[in-house]
């Protein structure tokens, strides 16, 4: 078997070899393990986010013969949190994950030292059919797998559950009115400019304020610059944002929410960041900001049939408002935490 690394993978209009191959390897694993393919990145938005300049994203593909039986999407933070490296491992379900993973390993170890990365997590998705293993929060639990018994062997242990939760589409929204000292505004697209400011702080905090478990994280290093470079990525990926914002009295963004559609994928949509600062808290606006967006989502988009999202285990003000809107958990991913 040969390993090697890809760090171009090509144009989202042209995506390289290595990327097409990574997507129809991540499409079969993901329908075994899952039941569904809604999760992993096609081969045109894994070739837009390799050109992420604030987060370097490669392949460490595994052959056999001509056929790729696995591979690493490795995720490198250049802007903030450099001392981190994140991975997720994709393995041909129908071979023994083991062999797989030991090829797999020096190579990425030896670019983690290349890199001077001491802390990887490593993301494992879960069924839950059987889950057996507690999380060191004290909250989520995993199935227990080859790969699972892999990682422990290797000196990871299991940090955090996030559970991921689907949202079944038509609902029935429940209309909710935000607090009165508040005001929310929704849009499709680019952030207005007068805005930009104000959410680059915000997008700054919610890495510290979110469970992260036992690792170690830094705020995020956000401004004007770097949210008109994600906007870039994100059209490069084919992928529409809807917003949801919370303004205060003085009109300063308090909370917001967001979403990912992803263009070819019509019955589908992710339901990513959501965020209240502390001092906005008690109010009901993550509430509001989710009903908000649902609201938007259901006028734009109403062919999209899904809304995945995930939570940390123990974010229960979260989970809270997920399960009143009608979200009912479907997996989880483990975080596997080890020093390097």
């Amino acid at each position: 078997m040969n390993v090697s690394i890809h760090h171009d993978l090509g144009e989202a209009a042209a995506p390289a070899q290595a990327a097409r191959d990574a997507a129809a390897l991540a499409e079969r694993a993901e329908q075994a393990r899952l039941g569904h393919a809604d999760f992993h990145y096609r081969a045109d938005t894994l070739a837009a986010f390799a050109r992420d300049e604030d987060e370097s994203q490669l392949l460490i593909l595994l052959h056999d013969d001509a056929e790729v039986v696995g591979f690493l999407h490795v995720f490198l933070p250049r802007s903030d949190n450099t001392h981190a490296v994140h991975v997720e491992a994709t393995l041909d379900p129908e071979r023994d994950p083991r062999p797989l993973l030991d090829a797999l390993w020096p190579v990425f170890r030896d670019l983690c030292r290349e890199e001077g990365r001491t802390a990887c997590t490593w993301w494992e998705s879960s069924r839950q059919d059987d889950p057996t293993l507690a999380a060191a929060t004290g909250t989520g639990m995993v199935e227990a797998t080859p790969v699972t018994a892999w990682l422990e062997e290797q000196g990871f242990a299991l940090d955090q559950v996030e559970v991921a939760s689907t949202l079944w589409l038509p609902v029935d929204l429940e209309k909710v009115q935000p607090h009165t000292d508040y005001e929310l505004l929704t849009w499709q697209g680019n952030m207005p400019e007068h805005l930009l400011a104000g959410m680059a702080r915000l997008r700054s905090r919610i890495v510290t304020d979110a469970p992260t478990g036992s690792r170690e994280v830094e705020e995020a290093r956000w401004d004007d610059a770097r949210m008109r470079r994600e906007e870039e990525l994100t059209r490069q990926a084919r992928r529409t944002v809807l917003w949801a914002v919370a303004l205060n009295s003085a009109g300063e963004p308090v909370g917001y929410t967001k979403m990912e559609c992803p263009e070819g994928q019509p019955e589908i949509v992710y339901q990513l960041d959501t965020f209240v600062r502390a001092e906005d808290r008690g109010h009901g606006l993550g509430r509001s900001l989710k009903t908000a967006n649902l609201e938007q989502l259901a006028a734009l988009r109403p062919q999209v049939r899904r809304v995945h999202t995930w939570n940390a285990g123990e974010n229960e003000w979260m989970l809270d408002i997920n399960r009143t809107l009608g979200f009912a958990p479907t997996s989880a991913i483990g975080a596997w935490q080890r020093t390097l």
